[in-house]
């Protein structure tokens, strides 16, 4: 579970990239090659000309924006094809922000429709199989969860890895980390090295599912749902191919205002189909992963799974109101008292022993990293080896509501005026909920009633903690390991590049 497994991860990425492409790869975490992609979008009426470049599960032709085909149409030209014809295995996955705005796009309030309907609909389509992203956000919740608790062990080892350091960043939104290899790539090290739940189940899709099923991955077109414009993009990255060279992660990337649009024009109404329930092996998700489509909904997933994993207990309260709502900038301090007997309990024992000496130890590191001029200088934590009488261990955690607000933050933090443990960032106000890919609505307060309709599934779900999902429980025993390991750094973690994906183009 060492979290130095990152270096040989990225050096892998890197030289695979360079394979792809035919050349040498200078330094394993040097920019990648890549084309520019600019993106346009049509209404479904546009028509493209058969002499357009196609994108399919083996190769993926750049163009203009003029000329580009759209991710809809291309998955509907893969939708058309006969079955009897040898038409590839075509799998659809739904982003939790989806399931409570289709409905507004048959003129229903936000999350009318149930997901058990959104998965008919999909089925009605022509899909062969349908998977909830829930899953995948559970999924991140297990890396991103324990990539947090081992940084901060590490720390209170007092031998922290150069390239992992304090506070981290959540990475799952394309249009924060976009903005921090352009705007703040010294930030680079303190980003998740997490990949997002869409990029987690594709990769989970064209490997474990493909073996399970006997299905080669080639042979899979897999088709994202998303509520977000910058999925495309991300989906776009030339490392996301973990099964073989040049066979895509994800496929195609659908909106969705653009499915709303699909299933009205195929005469698909979802509000008179019948409940469906999403396929398995990857359908089962939690509360927690719902919590996914809004912001402060990544934090309080970790959070739910850090503590139990931390203290050996529930955390008492699973609604964290701190961290929920519209504000442009959250805070909280969740107190953790580790389990008699772990690791963090004779770490935290230590240092509390120890204080005074810790302490200098604390102030010569920053000392240190001050000298070099780090991004933000951490400040060895606070409260991680309280006089409370029970050791414990204070984990200060803030949200970032939209890119204006966490550029403040970012301000705060580098300045020494605010100091964090961890950190959640979401591009979009409010979210994903209030994503570029949803309908578009006249009513001002559509997010918050989205962002409603999400906690109202959390709340009616039994299973609202991601490291209770026995369906990925079971992916770890039968195919991954456990959270970070080698196989887990290889397929569902990624690197970053300065100045962004297209910088070098």
């Amino acid at each position: 579970m060492a979290l130095g497994l990152l270096a040989e991860l990225r050096s892998a990425q890197a030289v695979a990239c360079a394979t792809r492409r035919g050349s040498a790869h200078p330094a394993p975490v040097a920019p990648v090659q890549l084309p520019r992609h600019t993106r346009h979008f049509f209404n479904l009426s546009h028509s493209a000309s058969s002499s357009q470049p196609v994108r399919g599960s083996t190769i993926r032709v750049a163009a203009a924006a003029t000329d580009a085909v759209p991710h809809w149409k291309l998955a509907l030209e893969e939708l058309d094809k006969p079955k009897e014809g040898g038409r590839k295995i075509l799998i659809a996955q739904v982003a939790p922000a989806v399931r409570v705005a289709i409905s507004e796009a048959f003129g229903l309030a936000p999350g009318a429709i149930s997901p058990g309907k959104l998965a008919a609909g999909l089925r009605a389509l022509g899909f062969d199989q349908v998977f909830d992203t829930l899953f995948a956000a559970d999924l991140t919740i297990m890396e991103e969860g324990t990539e947090l608790l081992h940084r901060l062990k590490e720390h209170l080892e007092q031998h922290p890895h150069s390239d992992e350091p304090l506070p981290m960043f959540t990475s799952c939104c394309p249009g924060w980390i976009g903005m921090m290899e352009k705007s703040y790539p010294e930030l680079i090290p303190f980003v998740s090295s997490c990949k997002s739940p869409q990029m987690m189940m594709g990769a989970m899709v064209k490997t474990y599912l493909s073996e399970k099923q006997g299905i080669p991955a080639k042979d899979i077109v897999m088709v994202s749902v998303m509520p977000c414009v910058r999925k495309q993009g991300e989906a776009d990255r030339e490392w996301f191919c973990v099964s073989e060279p040049g066979v895509r992660d994800v496929d195609h990337v659908i909106t969705t205002a653009e499915l709303g649009n699909i299933f009205k024009e195929r005469g698909i109404n979802l509000p008179e189909l019948p409940e469906s329930d999403w396929d398995q092996p990857l359908g089962l998700g939690s509360g927690a992963g719902v919590l996914f489509g809004t912001t402060g909904g990544v934090m309080e997933a970790a959070l739910r799974t850090a503590y139990e994993i931390v203290t050996k207990e529930p955390l008492p309260r699973l609604n964290l109101s701190e961290v929920r709502g519209m504000d442009g900038i959250k805070e909280a301090q969740v107190t953790l008292v580790p389990a008699e007997g772990s690791k963090f309990a004779e770490l935290v024992a230590a240092r509390l022993a120890h204080k005074a000496e810790a302490e200098a130890a604390a102030q010569a590191a920053a000392a240190t990293e001050a000298a070099v001029k780090p991004a933000i200088v951490y400040d060895g934590g606070q409260g991680f080896s309280t006089d409370d009488g029970k050791g414990g261990l204070t984990l200060r955690v803030a949200v970032a509501n939209g890119l204006g607000n966490a550029k403040k933050l970012i301000g705060k933090m580098v300045s020494g005026e605010a100091k964090y443990d961890f950190v959640e960032i979401m591009a979009c106000p409010a979210g994903c909920v209030g994503g570029g890919g949803q309908p578009r609505s006249t009513d001002k307060q559509i997010t918050q009633k989205r962002q409603a309709a999400l906690y109202d599934l959390d709340e009616r779900t039994t299973l609202r903690r991601s490291h209770e999902n026995e369906a990925v429980n079971q992916l770890y025993k039968e195919f991954l390991g456990e959270p970070l390991s080698h196989k887990a750094h290889e397929l569902l973690h990624t690197h970053y590049v300065p100045g962004g994906a297209e910088a070098d183009a």
